[in-house]
């Protein structure tokens, strides 16, 4: 049974010389192993496919490593839910597909999955608040404001009462190009939201889908930063046709000029994150609504925790900096303006 999205084949560059998809065929074994990964239709680490077979593990390996070789397996990257070294995992293409790499076919989407391995790849085992994804967050971003510079010029500005749903009309038509199914799907006075992005990093999603999130909002962020309303982003759950939908709410500016005056202060500095965020929480149900928080952190993933909690409970992340306490400690300050959720 073919899988319902195919995926690319390796770039043929990648592919070990001489391994063709009928010599990767010829082994019974083999041949039994790459149906049994057509038939999954999902990614199967070393140990699945050893298990299924009877095999060891490192005469699996071998199997599924040429299976790559030939393109017709794409390797990618699993994580424990407990932590530790993500485990390897494989999985099929359609043979045909694999077998045009060697005609010369699909030279662009070869590279698109040679893009993805080396995607995956830079973020490694770090977990999604840590620096490399962070960083992937920063690129996608940086690629949706591309792409809505990149459309022609069209009418005049939208009313204030239509901003927000104008912006996201302009999204939409930046990224259908690679997003054919990118839509609107409803919009209220000062929400609206957006679906049929998953498209853009459905190769990612495969095999790695808390990445894919990463990017998806990065990408969406990034496009209504372009369209010129800066918004917060929340999930919406699944829609019928597959992918998620995405809530997008205009995020309220930072008012005056001057340096923002916090109602309070929460110092989490040689406390777990998780502590800091409860800390930072209970802190702000005390506050009025347009009020700022202050929180001083420590470590990498500190400002990506903060911002994934203001995020999902309504607040405004105002900015990030690093600084001083007043008795010379280094800190990193947030500033959490609280919403009106």
């Amino acid at each position: 049974m073919p899988l319902p999205v195919p995926l690319p084949a390796p770039d043929r560059t990648a592919r070990r010389a001489g391994i063709s998809v009928a010599r990767a065929l010829g082994s019974p074994t083999r041949a039994g192993i790459y149906e049994h990964l057509r038939q999954a239709g999902v990614a199967l680490t070393v140990r699945d496919v050893a298990a299924v077979f009877e095999l060891h593990p490192n005469v699996a390996r071998t199997h599924l490593e040429l299976l790559a070789d030939a393109g017709l397996a794409v390797v990618g990257r699993r994580k424990h839910p407990g932590g530790g070294r993500p485990a390897k995992v494989y999985l099929a293409r359609d043979e045909t597909e694999a077998a045009g790499v060697d005609a010369g076919l699909g030279a662009g989407t070869s590279a698109a999955a040679l893009v993805v391995r080396v995607l995956v790849g830079l973020v490694g085992d770090a977990p999604t608040d840590q620096p490399a994804a962070c960083r992937v967050h920063e690129a996608a971003t940086a690629e949706g404001r591309r792409l809505v510079a990149a459309l022609p010029a069209r009418g005049e500005p939208a009313a204030d009462g239509r901003r927000l749903e104008s912006a996201a009309q302009t999204v939409v038509r930046a990224l259908r190009s690679h997003a054919p199914e990118a839509r609107v799907l409803r919009a209220g006075s000062d929400w609206v939201e957006v679906a049929g992005i998953r498209p853009l990093v459905a190769l990612v999603d495969r095999v790695d889908p808390p990445l894919a999130g990463v990017l998806e909002r990065g990408l969406l962020g990034g496009a209504f930063a372009g369209a010129g309303v800066r918004v917060t982003l929340t999930e919406a759950g699944s829609v019928p046709a597959g992918g998620r939908a995405w809530r997008a709410e205009a995020a309220a500016a930072a008012t005056g000029r001057g340096p923002v005056t916090p109602a309070e202060t929460v110092d989490t500095r040689g406390q777990p994150r998780e502590t800091g965020v409860v800390r930072a929480m209970r802190a702000v149900t005390g506050l009025r609504t347009g009020d700022v928080l202050e929180v001083l952190a420590e470590g990498p993933g500190s400002p990506a925790a903060f911002a994934r909690w203001a995020d999902r409970a309504g607040h405004v992340l105002l900015g990030v900096e690093r600084a001083t306490d007043a008795a010379g400690r280094p800190a990193i300050r947030l500033l959490i303006r609280k919403g009106g959720l």
